[in-house]
């Protein structure tokens, strides 16, 4: 038994605690921040004071109070809308069509998420992407209202702009946030945009035509100038040729005598050299000489003397006098041979000095002839590249001066033949302009000719060897078919007001009526007639 009682409890505890959950589960409400929860049943009082009876919640969670309280979702994603108006008259009467695109979302900021619970609470996403587009729709045409359709179309940002703040009051009260808007395309059907994207183009062929003309003349005043420069350079060039050629050879005519000059004196110091040399060498050679004459004469003298001295000596005295003698005439030659061997020193060393002098002349002859040819080939090749410039680089450059200058000349008649047609075109325009309904006639009459050729070329080339009619029984055969021919006149008059939005037969009735002002009608064959074919064909 206490078991049991044991494991009822357990159980019990368990169920509740699975109670909680389930009631926490569906009393707990989680908030996505892309969302927001309106919980409705309780009044509250706002900051402002109001008394309203539902409380919002943007992100994090709540509890509701079952049956009390109910709980309803408002999506805050965005809302991508597609904007599309015709026939918005814009300012001075003209019809446009515009084609825009807007990402709008639910404003999560008070009040003007007060007024979105108030107006979209559980109202289908289309219904609500409907109401939002209908108003911007309305606004945008009465923004169109205000501008022009040059101001519309050249500075769509201010167009953009200004339908925002229109748009932004009327937003605020339906508790919507315009995100972007963004303007893709701007038309009209009357062709009132593309008309004045032609008088503009005709005004810039016009210029472009005045400019070719002055271009043309600046054209071929800068060739002749360019050729004459070109000319100018070339004469210069020769005559700085011939310069730099007789600098050349004044300069190498005095290198050469320079060298020559050089060689002359290096010959004439190697000459000077070995005379002197053997001058210095005679002049010790007769010094040494006149030494060895001294002293042979001293040493004969000596000899004589000890002689004589031998004689009055005595007999044993004659030996010893015999023997200085012979060491004495010894000493003489050894004397003798060192002089010689001196001199030939000294003849070696003269020799040797007199070589190297002339060795040096050869080298300084050598290094002037060097350095000559270094100077000529450095004038050589400063002569070369003046004739380079002269013979290929100044041509060159006014070829192509010349080049340019021909491109200019050449794409100028172009520009120049476009403002021509640009102005033929304001001109026709201009007198179409001036002369009011009755140059509109002039303008369908003088095109009618063209219209009906372009008719009759579709047939052009159709042959009707025989028209045959079957008639039924009833006699109508015959009738049928010729009625038929302005049943189909009348039919190809309709297609011309189809493809044209021009009614002819109103435009032929009025034509021979009188006018409100007395203008008798233009005739399209008179000599004053419009031909706007020929205008436009330039």
């Amino acid at each position: 038994m206490i078991l049991t009682g044991t494991l009822i409890t357990a159980a019990l505890i368990l169920l509740g605690i699975v109670l909680v959950l389930v009631l926490i589960q569906n009393f707990l409400i989680v908030v996505p921040p892309n969302r927001v929860l309106v919980i409705s049943g309780r009044s509250r009082r706002t900051e402002e004071g109001d008394t309203v009876g539902y409380r919002v919640i943007r992100g994090g969670r709540a509890f509701r109070i079952p049956v009390l309280e109910k709980v309803s979702w408002m999506d805050l994603t965005t809302i991508p809308l597609d904007l599309s108006i015709e026939n918005a008259y814009s300012k001075g009467g003209i019809p446009l069509k515009i084609h825009a695109v807007a990402n709008v979302k639910i404003n999560a900021q008070e009040p003007q998420l007060s007024n979105a619970i108030e107006r979209f609470l559980d109202v289908p996403r289309e219904n609500v992407t409907n109401i939002v587009r209908d108003t911007l729709e309305g606004n945008l045409r009465g923004v169109v209202a205000t501008l022009t359709p040059e101001e519309i179309n050249e500075d769509r940002l201010r167009f953009a702009e200004a339908l925002i703040e229109e748009a932004e009051h009327d937003m605020n009260n339906l508790g919507i946030k315009l995100d972007t808007l963004k303007i893709q395309n701007v038309s009209d059907v009357g062709g009132y945009l593309n008309a004045i994207g032609r008088r503009k183009a005709a005004e810039v062929l016009k210029e472009a035509r005045i400019a070719e003309a002055e271009r043309n003349a600046e054209a071929t005043q800068a060739e002749a100038q360019a050729l004459q420069r070109s000319q100018v350079a070339q004469a210069i060039s020769q005559q700085a040729i011939l310069e730099e050629q007789n600098k050349l050879e004044v300069r190498r005519t005095e290198l050469n005598a320079i060298q020559l000059s050089r060689q002359n004196e290096a010959a004439v110091q190697s000459e000077l050299a070995k005379v002197r040399a053997t001058q210095n060498f005679e002049q010790e050679q007769a010094a040494l000489e006149a030494a060895l004459r001294q002293k042979r004469a001293e040493a004969q003298r000596q000899a004589r003397m000890v002689e004589a001295q031998q004689n009055a000596e005595a007999a044993e005295v004659e030996a010893q006098a015999r023997q200085r003698a012979t060491i004495a005439q010894t000493t003489a030659q050894q004397a003798i041979l060192e002089r010689e061997n001196q001199l030939r020193v000294r003849k070696a060393e003269l020799e040797a000095i007199a070589a190297a002098r002339e060795n040096e002349a050869k080298v300084s002859a050598e290094r002037a002839r060097v350095v000559a040819e270094q100077q000529l080939e450095q004038e050589r090749v400063i002569l070369n590249q003046k004739r380079l410039e002269a013979d290929v680089v100044a041509p060159a450059r006014a070829r192509r001066e010349a080049e340019l200058l021909a491109a200019q000349a050449a794409a100028a008649p172009i520009i120049e033949e476009g403002r021509a047609k640009a102005e033929a075109v304001r001109l026709m325009a201009e007198a179409f302009r001036q002369a009011g309904p009755e140059g509109e006639r002039a303008y369908v009459l003088n095109m009618l000719p063209g219209i009906v050729e372009q008719f009759a070329a579709a047939v052009q080339g159709m042959q009707i060897d025989k028209l045959t009619v079957i008639d039924s029984g009833n006699g109508q055969a015959t009738k049928s078919a010729v009625q038929t021919l302005p049943a189909n006149i009348i039919s190809m008059v309709e297609q011309v007001e189809n493809a044209t939005g021009v009614n002819l037969l109103s435009f032929l009735q009025n034509t021979g009526k009188p006018q409100g002002n007395g203008a008798s009608a233009v005739q399209p064959s008179g000599p004053g007639s419009v031909k706007p074919d020929a205008s436009f064909g330039g």
